[in-house]
């Protein structure tokens, strides 16, 4: 079986998918066809170049995509928070 090669365009966008538009690895899997393995290790290439790559006294790379993961999973809790609340509050609103 032939080893299929990318493309550092392919890559940066597979990597921009997974860091600024939070898809999931699984997700972007399924939709660049590329195996979630091969997703993990370009995430962490890329990250460890920026990392090397920034400036001193600037935050981490690193630090802010683990950051930016904790945000989106508080921000999800949020909205399920908000959820509930709206479907009790329409619950004991019902007149009865």
């Amino acid at each position: 079986m032939k080893k299929q090669r990318y493309t550092a365009e392919f890559k940066q966008e597979a990597f921009k998918m997974l860091i600024i538009d939070g898809v999931t690895v699984k997700e972007a899997s399924q939709q660049l066809v590329v195996p979630e393995g091969v997703l993990y290790s370009w995430r962490q290439k890329h990250l460890d170049e920026l990392e090397a790559n920034s400036p001193v006294g600037a935050q981490s790379p690193k630090a802010m995509a683990a950051e930016i993961a904790e945000l989106r999973k508080q921000l999800a809790k949020q909205k399920r928070m908000t959820e509930i609340l709206k479907k009790t509050v329409g619950y004991f609103s019902e007149d009865t």
